[in-house]
């Protein structure tokens, strides 16, 4: 029985014993039966919340779900994004026949499905239609101040997860510091600490795991951008704040804990609510630390020449002054800037090294690419003096561009968008007007597959689908309409995300420096040879067990 007819029967029987109880209380108002009657209306009122908590709104119930008992078993085994979407593809599939939705299992999917969270119903697009609509109308889409647990605390009220009215605000202080451009030394630097040991690998013959090593370069690359301080991480990977973070993204992941509705009291939450205080020590400490150098520079009369090579926290200090941006704002969006700039282009590049590990004739393209542009590199540099590309050079690099650029179309950093809520009715592409208070999001995954916009080569790594688009500047267009809203990693509209270019900077100078250094392959896990490598839990898409095998090129 599902829980659309369970609840139904419920509130049926609950009728059934509210109707006498309600004739009594009419006939006769004796204490004993004004408290009968009022213990049932108390239990119809409840029966009502059992009843609107389960059954999905009369609007919504003509599309497809997977069901809330799939749902909740789904979370409560942790599942990764992938999987848990595979499970859920397929019971909607069993749905959608049998009521008569879709004719036969080839048909496209849905292009919007709903499912149970924590009782409501949660509606999502897996269309360009309306996820324009949601990316682009954001005064009708507000964010939610969803957290589960401590994420709220961690986190705090960031530019990427405010709601529409703060944003504005915070956009003022937060959005200069990203409109310069990035100096490839900021990535090129951790890069050659990252060569330095994968020669090792490659000089061994040892397996390679490319999300360990690319999570731990970029997070010195961004620490690097943002603070002007590199953790190297690399060399040092046990150090306190490193481990310190890891152990905070791991927890923050981890819905099996956070869903336990007495988290916060115990040994779990404990220890997660201290290593957020510890954490806002690291970050105030860099916040104080910054301001008193810039006014240091100040009272000497310097300044930095090279906007480029100037860190985030810097110039966020200095926009942040004479306004009200608090000190407090300052430390969330650090926070933030570490997960942003960190987890989602280490995912990018993990997921990059894997295709193109899987397909060696694009890998030989990419490099010849590269080849021509930066010229072949010399086998014997040492990995601290190796070459990373100029600013123009990587520019340059159009195929190198649509290899990301497709990548992220297979497995976008952010599989779904952070939920909306609407503000106002709105109106999906198929006439369904959502009301006020609806949640909604993007099932940015399913969108980049959807047979019905990319046809049946949807799940196929195929750079060249995106040469067409090559400017006369050999520019590949990055922005999501340019692929009529269907390709979207990045979002869109004027909430974009704003670290765009410092992660397409950074994918561009590993990558070249990684071809020109090396040939690989993918080998070992069974589930990433067979094109579908399994990932961690949660909407980050960070693989797991991809193993890669390491060549030194031109040397014997």
């Amino acid at each position: 029985m599902d829980a659309i007819n369970m609840a139904q029967m419920y509130l049926s029987d609950v009728l059934v014993c509210v109707q006498p109880a309600a004739k009594s209380l009419a006939r006769a108002t004796t204490p004993r039966r004004v408290t009968a009657a009022a213990a049932v209306v108390g239990v119809a009122w409840a029966a009502h919340a059992f009843y609107t908590m389960l059954v999905p709104p009369r609007h919504l119930r003509k599309y497809t779900s997977p069901g809330i008992w799939t749902t909740i078993r789904a979370f409560a085994a942790n599942k990764g994004y992938v999987e848990q979407r595979e499970v859920f593809e397929e019971h909607m599939l069993q749905d959608a026949l049998k009521r008569g939705l879709v004719k036969s299992r080839d048909d496209p999917p849905m292009p919007v499905y709903m499912i149970w969270i924590m009782g409501y119903y949660l509606v999502i697009v897996q269309n360009p239609e309306d996820v324009k609509l949601i990316l682009t109308d954001h005064d009708n889409f507000d964010k939610i101040q969803f957290g589960l647990g401590y994420t709220d605390r961690l986190f705090g009220d960031n530019i990427v997860f405010s709601q529409t009215a703060e944003w504005k605000q915070q956009r003022k202080v937060v959005n200069p510091a990203f409109r310069r451009g990035w100096a490839t030394s900021l990535f090129g630097t951790p890069a050659r600490n990252l060569v330095k040991k994968l020669d090792e690998y490659a000089a061994s013959g040892a397996i390679m795991d490319p999300a360990e090593w690319t999570q731990r370069m970029a997070l010195d690359a961004l620490t690097l951008a943002a603070f002007g301080d590199n953790i190297d991480s690399i060399n040092h990977p046990n150090a306190p704040i490193v481990v310190m973070y890891n152990t905070l993204m791991a927890e923050s992941a981890d819905l099996g804990k956070l869903l336990n509705p007495f988290y916060k009291w115990s040994k779990d939450g404990k220890h997660m609510l201290a290593l957020i205080e510890q954490f806002d020590q690291f970050i105030f400490d860099m916040i104080d630390t910054k301001t008193a150098e810039l006014a240091a520079k100040r009272a000497a009369g310097l300044q930095d020449g090279d906007q480029d090579a100037r860190n985030l926290l810097e110039m966020m200090i200095e926009a942040a002054e004479g306004t009200d941006f608090s000190r407090e704002d300052l430390r969330a969006n650090t926070v933030i800037f570490f997960v942003a700039g960190h987890d989602t282009t280490a995912n990018a590049l993990s997921f990059a090294i894997y295709l193109l590990g899987m397909h060696p004739e694009v890998q030989e393209r990419a490099r010849q690419e590269v080849i021509s542009i930066m010229g072949d590199a010399n086998p014997s540099t040492p990995a601290e003096e190796m070459l990373y590309p100029t600013t123009n050079e990587e520019r340059s690099m159009a195929y190198l561009t649509c290899v990301i650029k497709e990548t992220m179309r297979l497995f976008p950093s952010l599989a779904a968008l952070p939920h909306r809520i609407t503000t106002a009715p709105v109106t999906l592409h198929d006439g369904t007007v959502l009301p006020k208070g609806t949640r909604v999001t993007a099932d940015l995954y399913s969108l980049h597959r959807n047979r019905a916009v990319w046809g049946p080569g949807a799940n196929e790594f195929k750079p060249e689908r995106w040469l067409f688009s090559v400017g006369p500047d050999g520019q590949v267009p990055m922005h999501p309409g340019a692929a009529n809203f269907a390709w979207a990693p990045f979002g869109g509209g004027q909430r974009i995300c704003m670290g765009q270019q410092f992660s397409l900077v950074e994918q561009r100078v590993v990558l070249a420096m990684l071809l020109l250094r090396y040939t690989w392959t993918v080998v070992g896990d069974d589930k990433a040879l067979a094109g579908k490598p399994e990932v961690l839990p949660g909407t980050l898409l960070h693989p797991v067990g991809v193993q890669v095998k390491l060549v030194r090129r031109g040397v014997e």
